[in-house]
């Protein structure tokens, strides 16, 4: 009973450092209360405190022991006492959907959340996982640039929090479309949604606060692509000083990325270079893939501006082989765009021309074509609409394609990408 005692001390000590924002001390807190949790009885108790150390290690960007617990999880549930219990199996397969994520295994990713989802909790108070494990198969989508199902899974979480409003849901859905558009290179929508992020914040600080410093350092690229220069910095100082603070390796990596993009920019690569590196090491080191792609293109953009093109060819090759690894089809096309450019520099026409023909096939399978006017979308920055069925057009064929919705019959005519029948004009909620 002594162990049992000192066990829930150690649970309840661990949950007031992790509001505390002192994850690491929780975490310590957390392993020593298990440790004590030796019964047979104490499965539910042993199953609750892995949950809260995937959320812990969650924050710091520890994504494979966020796998490794949830493994856990289920070789606890999958005794006879616990095998009948849907709502556990919800969160163990939630916390592999979201760990396997983060560390870019998005097809394992997605079929977890896909079983999450599949579920139906018995209690009520279990019912948001859904949600959770909705936003969690939209990133994995958005991770093998899938935007079509990224956008509509974002907007099934965004309906489900107006039935039952969610400030939390709507954050996370909100800030993953943020990083959504600013991957597409729609800055202002982007910079759209983290305003709208920011907002929510200010509604529920008790709650969200902790979030802030994750939108101020994702909020600084499309300020940097806007041409807001000190704004950028500005944002990022502030978020890489509470991420410092309180040991968040995620906001960190990301703030270097932002501020050897930010000295790219400038064109001081003698600072930016060695940002690069460290975010990078960052992210090698939390087995984040999606973003060692995106800091591998910065690295080679560098070597291109300072003119040294092997470097830069080689540095995008690795980001190429990275990309094809984990599925991430944006990366792929960006690489080659890159490459094609770098091949014509060095009179390389054969490798070019090679590099032209998967920029048209990717950029096919991608259907980053606006289909109003058939352009591509997502290669230079501009300002995009998404339509109700998920598709993107650029805002100036909207008002073409809303000119032109009736058809000869008096009927509405479907969206011009995927031809379904649309219930109205295709207006547009950002």
């Amino acid at each position: 009973m002594m162990g049992q005692g000192a066990a829930k001390k150690e649970v309840d000590k661990g949950t007031r450092l992790y509001a505390e924002q002192k994850f690491d001390a929780a975490i310590n807190e957390w392993k020593s209360a298990l440790r004590r949790m030796t019964k047979k009885e104490k499965i539910l108790d042993k199953f609750n405190t892995l949950n809260y150390l995937c959320m812990a290690y969650f924050d710091m960007g520890k994504y494979r022991e966020i796998v490794v617990c949830a493994n856990q999880q289920l070789e606890m549930l999958n005794s006879k006492t616990m095998c009948n219990n849907v709502d556990l199996f919800q969160e163990a397969y939630f916390n592999l959907a979201r760990g396997y994520e983060k560390l870019s295994e998005f097809k394992k990713s997605i079929s977890y959340a896909k079983s999450c989802i599949e579920k139906e909790p018995k209690n009520e108070n279990a019912r948001d996982i859904k949600s959770f494990a909705t936003i969690c198969l939209a990133k994995a989508y958005h991770g093998l640039s899938d935007f079509y199902n990224a956008i509509n899974n974002f907007e099934i979480v965004l309906s489900r929090s107006e039935q039952n409003p969610s400030l939390h849901m709507k954050f996370l859905a909100f800030e993953s479309l943020g990083q959504l558009f600013s991957k597409i290179k729609d800055y202002d929508t982007a910079h759209l949604y983290y305003d709208k992020c920011l907002d929510i914040i200010q509604q529920d600080a008790t709650t969200l606060s902790k979030y802030r410093r994750r939108i101020q350092s994702q909020i600084s690229l499309p300020l940097l692509h806007m041409g807001r220069f000190n704004d950028a910095m500005e944002q990022c100082e502030l978020s890489m000083k509470d991420a410092m603070l309180r040991a968040d390796r995620p906001v960190q990596a990301r703030c270097l990325f932002t501020f050897a993009e930010i000295h790219r920019k400038r064109k001081d690569f003698e600072r930016s270079f060695p940002r690069y590196e460290s975010a990078y090491a960052l992210f090698v080191e939390m087995g984040d893939r999606l973003n060692q792609v995106e800091v591998l293109g910065g690295m080679a953009k560098c070597m291109t501006a300072l003119k040294d093109f092997e470097q830069a060819i080689e540095i995008n090759h690795k980001a190429h082989q990275l990309a094809e690894e984990i599925g991430n089809r944006m990366g792929l096309l960006d690489c080659n765009t890159r490459l094609a450019e770098l091949y014509v520099m060095t009179g390389n026409s054969y490798a070019a021309h090679q590099c032209e023909e998967r920029i048209s096939r990717l950029t096919a399978e991608l259907e980053l074509f606006c289909g109003v006017c058939g352009e591509s979308m997502g290669q230079i920055p501009e300002h995009l609409d998404k339509l109700p069925c998920g598709h993107l057009i650029h805002s100036k064929c909207t008002p073409h394609l809303a000119r032109y919705t009736w058809g000869r019959k008096g009927r509405k005519r479907p969206c011009p990408s995927c031809r379904n029948r649309s219930s109205g004009n295709p207006v547009l909620s950002h």
